[in-house]
């Protein structure tokens, strides 16, 4: 084989080895990203993303807190008067978050820890101070005619001796005193005392929003949740709250600990609805797909709280296997049986796997459409939780009141996930705080009043991914795309080389008109003739003397 037919077959192979490469690495390069995925996002001691995870300090998380100062108390118990608000704040403080008592379980890929979270206040980024006066409600006094609704007549009677002696509907306490500082109050000493046993009571001295929480682990519980090292569909899910996997606060299906840790997602997010565990309110909440956004040049699913979270009639199927186990009530009421408070539709009431886990939240009563209640969760306060300014909730409750103003933008709570590694780009983590007042009979402080889902204070808690996170998360997502344009370019260079290469041999080795002209050594009427190869692809003209064929005729008749 000559030289130059060497090459041409040789680079011929390497055409149609990059071709083959490239096809088969459009197929398999999402396992390669898969595989990547797999080594960077699971949660272990040697992980890239085990210190950020474990202390907060590298993301910024701002807490701000907006009161609601009450202008007219006095005003309560007159008919068609409306208690009125103005909204005061922000309160702004630097939140961080340590994890402690870490242990890794490499038995079941989980990992246990506890939460000690730190609020410092920034002057700068608030509007007052912590010395600011507000008019706030007792909420001590709601919480004590609360929990002795139940208790014998004169029982009652004498916590509305107390009430009279002791203790108004409305308090004036500062920003810090509400928070963090806490004040005494002599219903809490007397509270503890009247307790009976085995009831689970405050571990308060003091009242205050946040009082005792500041560096303390107690609050947020024992978490226990997967590392995904085995699956990285169990990232980040939630497996035991306080060492179980159900709660003493509802009734089955509705005690189940489910959800994301709130931390980690797992990777190739759809535009389904995700599910937090949410300590604060002792249970998991569901965030709806809403759409897509633009965070720091990253394309990201939003989530945000809706009807599923807030309403009463949302409604879940359980394969009948796990229904049949389930509890027929929830503390006090059949959820199976219960009808929703706000709608005439209850398809599938009958159905016994399909349960209403909008209503087995209740705890007895349901609640308008946008507020959540958590007595249960809060040693039987009348608690209950919405979003800022009622958004999203019954006009009813709004009407209730003067000084609301409900903003999607200002008072959503909402969670920007990126779809391809789960990884969280944006947080606005926002709740009102209610108390529900209403009137009692036995009471006297109370009798008149009206019932209203009163809003105290609510947060609003901003954190996502830094500049350099954000940089190193688009390197990240460039692995899939670069790969996929390179083997398509890879698959089309070695395409095009063969093509070339099929095209230099069909053009040396194609048809050329050869003609071949005979000179013959011998006896032709006593002429010698000998053969002579001749290149006839060139048309000439015979009678032309300069023709080769007339020349060829000249030669043969010499001879």
């Amino acid at each position: 084989m000559k030289p130059l037919t060497t090459k041409l077959v040789t680079l011929g192979i390497v055409g149609l080895f990059f071709s083959f490469s490239g096809i088969i690495m459009c197929f398999f390069w999402p396992h390669v990203f898969y595989k990547i995925l797999s080594n960077e996002l699971p949660l272990t001691p040697r992980s890239r993303i085990f210190e950020i995870w474990k202390d907060t300090n590298e993301i910024p998380m701002n807490m701000e807190f907006y009161f609601f100062n009450w202008t007219n108390p006095e005003e309560l118990k007159i008919p068609g008067k409306k208690p009125n608000f103005i909204e005061v704040g922000p309160y702004t403080f630097k939140e961080k978050i340590e994890k402690v008592n870490i242990v890794f379980h490499p038995e079941n890929n989980t990992v246990s820890f506890d939460q000690r979270k730190f609020w410092y206040f920034d002057p700068e980024k608030s509007n007052g101070k912590l010395s600011d006066k507000i008019v706030h409600l007792n909420v001590v006094a709601v919480s004590a005619a609360h929990k002795v609704r139940y208790w014998s007549f004169f029982m009652q009677n004498s916590l509305s001796f107390m009430l009279d002696k002791l203790s108004g509907i409305h308090i004036v306490k500062t920003v810090d005193e509400l928070l963090f500082t806490g004040y005494e109050d002599p219903l809490i000493t007397m509270g503890q005392m009247a307790v009976d046993d085995g009831e689970e009571i405050p571990p308060y001295d003091r009242f205050g929003w946040f009082y005792l929480r500041n560096g303390s682990t107690m609050f947020d519980g024992h978490y226990n949740m997967a590392t995904g090292e085995d699956n990285l569909n169990n990232l980040g899910v939630m497996k035991n709250w306080n060492y179980k996997d159900t709660t003493s606060y509802y009734k089955t299906p509705c005690n189940v600990v489910e959800g994301s840790a709130g931390e980690f997602w797992p990777p190739n997010r759809d535009a389904k609805e995700i599910t937090i565990w949410t300590a604060d309110l002792c249970r998991p909440v569901t965030y709806e797909y809403t759409g897509t956004v633009m965070h720091k040049g990253i394309l990201g699913y939003q989530y945000a709280i809706g009807e599923k979270t807030l309403g009463n009639s949302t409604k879940r199927h359980y394969p009948h296997d796990q229904a049949k186990y389930f509890e027929r009530t929830t503390t006090t009421e059949d959820f199976f049986d219960a009808k929703h408070s706000t709608t005439e539709s209850n398809e599938n009431i009958d159905d016994p796997d399909t349960i209403n886990m909008g209503q087995c939240y209740c705890n007895g009563e349901c609640s308008p459409m946008g507020v959540i209640n958590i007595t249960a969760c809060r040693y039987g306060a009348p608690g209950f939780v919405s979003l800022p300014h009622f958004y999203k909730a019954d006009p009813i409750l709004r009407e209730q009141v003067t000084g609301m103003k409900p903003n999607e933008t200002k008072h959503s709570f909402y969670i920007t996930l990126e779809p391809n590694t789960g990884v969280p780009l944006d947080v606005a983590a926002r709740f009102q705080i209610n108390i529900l007042v209403q009137p009692s009979l036995s009471v006297a402080l109370f009798r008149d009043v009206p019932k209203i889902y009163f809003p105290i204070f609510w947060f609003n808690l901003k954190s996502g991914t830094t500049e350099n996170l954000a940089w190193s998360l688009r390197q990240l997502l460039i692995v899939p795309s670069a790969g996929l344009y390179g083997s398509v370019i890879l698959a089309i260079v070695g395409a095009i080389i063969v093509i070339i290469i099929a095209v230099a041999i069909y053009v040396r080795k194609g048809p050329k008109k050869l003609i071949l002209a005979r000179r013959k050594v011998g006896a032709f009427n006593g002429k010698k003739s000998e053969a002579v190869y001749m290149d006839t692809t060139i048309t000439d003209d015979e009678h032309d003397r300069s023709s080769p064929s007339l020349q060829l005729k000249i030669q043969t008749r010499n001879s």
